[in-house]
């Protein structure tokens, strides 16, 4: 009997380790409800950064371009979310641009993919998502007030090793190798115009893909962009973002 009793702890011991190892991971104040430095122009969602944090030699120029919102999508439980808006600095457009990692701005030609860039950063936490498991989707709700009928805006995520790793398109993004899986980029289309008196949510859920089954999932690298073209757009523009979260359906 008592050699029974101690096999079942023992097995109900492993089962407990096993589901801790295989925790499945969530985004970080995904619905926006938390913000750091609202007393100063610096003003961040807690765990989301924007051009005000960002790193660079330019980094210092770029103006304001996420702002705490009011407007949350239908049936949210929580009170805000956040808008993310585009900026000219000297006559060139400059994307609205939200990411969980850290914005890198070195050139002041928007389609510089070698100087301006998104990254995962490991050496701050503040600036990385660590991940264990790759989702099978990943959800968020938006509205997009443009004023071209066919602007899209920009959604896309990253499942990657333990690396530094940098998006700039998916072309673009290095070191390759270290691609585990992404989902997108997921262009979305206006869903009212800009400066109207409508806010028309829309759900969107998008699969992850693998690209490399060999590189261990490490962290996930999320960018959302007022447009899906570098300095295109127009200043009107307005992107809200709510209630961000990874599915896991095994």
């Amino acid at each position: 009997m008592k050699k029974t009793f101690l096999f079942v702890i023992l097995i109900v011991a492993f089962n407990c380790l096993y589901s801790q190892s295989v925790v499945n991971e969530n985004v970080r104040n995904g619905g926006f409800e938390y913000w750091a430095n609202e007393d100063n122009s610096n003003i961040e969602p807690e765990y989301w950064h924007t051009v005000t944090s960002a790193t660079g030699r330019h980094a210092g120029k770029l103006t304001k371009q996420i702002f705490k919102s009011t407007k949350t999508r239908p049936g949210s439980d929580g009170k805000y979310s956040v808008l993310i808006k585009p900026r000219s600095i000297l006559g060139v457009m400059a994307n609205g641009n939200l990411t969980n990692g850290r914005i890198n701005a070195d050139s002041m030609r928007p389609s510089n993919t070698d100087d301006n860039y998104d990254y995962t950063q490991r050496s701050n936490p503040d600036f990385c998502t660590p991940i264990n498991n790759v989702p099978d989707s990943i959800v968020a709700w938006v509205c997009f007030r443009a004023k071209n009928a066919e602007s899209e805006a920009n959604f896309v995520s990253v499942v990657h090793g333990d690396v530094d790793f940098i998006y700039a398109g998916p072309e673009a993004s290095r070191p390759q190798e270290q691609m585990c899986a992404m989902s997108g980029p997921c262009f979305i289309k206006r869903t009212c115009v800009a400066e109207s008196e409508n806010y028309v949510w829309k759900r969107i859920s998008v699969p992850f893909v693998m690209k490399n089954k060999n590189v261990k999932p490490s962290y996930i690298l999320i960018l959302f962009s007022t447009n899906r073209l570098a300095g295109e757009g127009s200043s009107k523009d307005e992107l809200y973002v709510d209630d961000v979260e990874l599915i896991y359906n095994k």
